[in-house]
Parts: C-alpha cells; sequence; structure tokens
C-alpha cells in the first residue's frame, strides 16, 4: 500500500501501544498521518486540544532525559497536563505489579499511562490490568522511536514502500519493533550483523509474514545500494564500524538513521555523524510529534 495514497480516518482501532508486532500497515499508516497533521497545524501557530481536560501519567526511572522532555512537551502542547511520576528500583517493580494500586492510581481520572522502563514487561503488566491506554516509551528500542524513524524516511524519501533498508546492530534489540513495521510498510530489509547475533528462523519466519528480510554478516555487501540505514547502538566487532567509506556504498542520497544518544563505544564513526546522509537529529525531533499522535488516536473518544 502507498502512504502517500492512503486516506486516514482519525481513527485507530487499539487500546494500548506496548509493541509494533501487533499493529497492521494501516494502524502504523493512520499515526503516521496524524503525526505529519500536527506538524503541519503547529508549524502554522494552529492551537490544538486533542488532549484538553485530561491527564497523562509518565512513569520513569529516570528524572531527566531526552525522552521525559519529548513526552511533557507532547502532552503540553495537545493542552494536556503531564504527571511525571519517576521511581527507582523496588519502587517501581512494586508499583507496576500491584494491580489494585495501579487500578487505583488510573481511577483518579488519568486517560493514558506512558511507561519509560528499560523493559517491556512493565508496561506488559499495566496493559493486562488497565482499562486506560498504556504507551510503551522504551527510550531505544520502543515503538514510538521506531514510529519516528518511519516517518523521518517518509519525509525524507517520500515513500516507504519498496526502499532498501540495512538494519545494523544487534537483531535482538531491533527487529519486535523496527523490523517487523519496516516490513510491514513495504521496505525490503537486509539484517546486517555478525554471524552469532543472527535472528533466529521464528524471528524471520514473522517479520516474513509482511515482506523481504535478508541477513547478511558482511557490512559491505549488506549496505551495497541501501536507500536507508539503520544503526542500533550494540557494541560489535571491528569490522562493523560505519565510516564515509561505507557510505559511497549506499544508494545516491541514502540517509542513516539512529536512535540518539550515540554511544562512545558504537559503530558510527565521526565522519558519518557530521556528513548530510545523518539524519539522527531530524529523527528526535520527531519524537515529540510522533508521541502526540500516539496520545491523540489512543485516546479519541471512540
Amino acid at each position: 500500500m502507498d502512504l502517500n495514497r492512503f486516506s486516514p480516518t482519525g481513527q485507530l482501532d487499539k487500546k494500548h501501544l506496548i509493541s509494533l508486532s501487533n499493529y497492521k500497515e494501516e494502524d502504523i499508516y493512520e499515526i503516521l498521518c496524524k503525526t505529519k497533521e500536527i506538524e503541519r497545524k503547529l508549524a502554522v501557530g494552529e492551537k490544538l486540544a486533542d488532549l484538553r481536560g485530561k491527564y497523562v501519567c509518565l512513569i520513569t526511572k529516570r528524572g531527566f532525559t531526552r525522552s521525559r522532555i519529548a513526552f511533557e512537551t507532547a502532552v503540553a502542547k495537545l493542552s494536556g497536563s503531564a504527571i511525571v511520576c519517576s521511581l527507582h528500583g523496588t519502587e517501581l517493580e512494586t508499583m507496576v505489579n500491584d494491580k489494585l494500586s495501579m487500578s487505583a492510581i488510573a481511577g483518579y481520572g488519568l486517560n493514558a499511562i506512558v511507561v519509560q522502563t528499560a523493559e517491556k514487561t512493565d508496561a506488559e503488566t499495566m496493559e493486562r490490568g488497565l482499562d486506560v491506554p498504556v504507551v510503551n516509551a522504551n527510550v531505544r528500542s520502543g515503538p514510538c522511536e521506531a514510529l519516528a524513524a518511519l516517518y523521518t524516511i517518509w519525509e525524507e524519501k517520500g515513500r516507504l514502500s519498496g526502499l532498501k533498508v540495512a538494519m545494523i546492530g544487534n537483531p535482538s534489540s531491533f527487529v519486535e519493533n523496527f523490523t517487523n513495521p519496516f516490513c510491514a510498510c513495504g521496505l525490503n530489509v537486509t539484517v546486517v550483523c555478525p554471524e552469532p547475533l543472527a535472528p533466529s528462523e521464528e524471528s524471520l519466519a514473522y517479520c516474513r509474514q509482511y515482506g523481504n528480510v535478508n541477513v547478511c554478516h558482511d557490512l559491505s555487501d549488506g549496505c551495497k545500494n541501501a536507500d536507508v540505514l539503520y544503526v542500533s547502538d550494540d557494541l560489535l566487532p571491528p569490522g562493523f564500524s560505519l565510516s564515509a567509506e561505507t557510505l559511497s556504498l549506499l544508494a545516491a542520497s541514502a540517509i542513516v538513521l539512529h536512535v540518539l544518544p550515540l554511544s562512545p563505544d558504537g559503530v558510527l564513526r565521526e565522519d558519518v555523524v557530521n556528513s548530510p546522509a545523518f539524519v539522527g537529529l531530524k529523527e528526535a525531533h520527531v519524537l515529540p510529534f510522533v508521541e502526540m499522535a500516539v496520545l491523540s488516536l489512543l485516546t479519541a473518544k471512540k
């Protein structure tokens, strides 16, 4: 399906956003189109009221992070009220697993809960026990970051379907929320990783329900003629470091995606980060718009 010809309904037939593995192409397109609508309205100074009179709680382990700022900005720009609950260690574990307490908190008038922890299971646990929408806001590999990557590709390349994407890193950290939706949206994916990190046949079979997925253990071969390079900041052997020489293998006007911040032990070299191909900063700037779209759609009255 061509995203540029998709007609959004303004409705999302989902209650939560824990993972994109159960989101169909149409669901993803609804979010991307809503993101574009919100970004366009804000650009001309339009006041948005999608969350007016609504309360959204962020449960996080960190007192200050980029994704927390993105969340609070998103809620504020939709005229909503953000409540940040910063918990640590056993406090977080107790709260997440105490269904009665969570139900009581939700009953105080919350309209959505955003869970920003390293473990997807925290959001999954809350989802099972709550009626209000729950959003998994995992900082590196969560669904909102993946949607921001897809939106950036759409903005930069003008389409999604038919593009070749090389995904470099440890597949276990990105298959569920990146590879699956990339395939669902018609991108042709090549996973590039050392042989010991190759994704399981089960993971590949799931992705291949939606599109083409190849696995390559050679960096040069995997990147050749790619339109998009997605880089996961995993610790990889030296042979997987990306430099300007790697960029020369890509298709003309190719882009490089990365979920910030950059790791000092990551595979991206400085010459790649400083090149016109690197769009990691644009991807980061898109995140609040994506979160606004997700919250708007999930809290809309059906």
